[in-house]
């Protein structure tokens, strides 16, 4: 029981780590399945399943990767000026709303860091909503993972 447990948690964070796209999520649901079968003796492993295991895996991973290149190869933001962008951005936002007051704030960050966004936020959206395709794929690939898992081998 208490395998079952910490093999689904580790399965559930592989899961999470899936959604971002530095992080190998599958490979951590890949290990958390292998860790069950080290302790259940690989009894319930039938090679269907291994195989499907490692088929998404490399389309979650390698596919994911190719995709994520292709979606965003013509735009002139980078991957990752358009996450850091909108992140700063709001933190920003959420800071001097903490610091001056919501309206002043507001006022204030706009004046400051407002002008930098606005211009390229076509782009980065852009961008933004191609990647969050790429870790719809992923994501789903570890959800199958997961079912296949809870199905036919635990």
């Amino acid at each position: 029981m208490l395998v079952k447990f910490l093999v689904t948690f580790i399965m559930l964070v592989g899961l999470l780590c899936t959604i971002s796209a530095k992080l190998p999520g599958t490979l951590i649901i890949l290990l958390g399945a292998a860790l069950y079968g080290l302790f259940a003796g690989f009894l319930t492993f039938a090679p269907w399943i291994i195989v499907m295991l490692i088929c998404l895996v490399v389309i979650a991973e390698l596919g994911g990767r190719a995709l994520r290149i292709y979606l965003t190869r013509n735009y002139p933001v980078s991957r990752v000026f358009s996450v850091n962008s909108v992140i700063s951005h709001v933190a920003g936002m959420l800071a001097s709303d903490a610091l001056l007051g919501p309206v002043l704030g507001l006022v204030v960050w706009e004046l400051v860091a407002g002008k930098t966004l606005i211009p390229r936020s076509d782009s980065v959206l852009s961008v933004l909503y191609r990647l969050a395709g790429v870790a719809l794929l992923r994501f789903t690939c570890g959800l199958i993972m997961i079912v296949l898992i809870n199905m036919y081998i635990m």
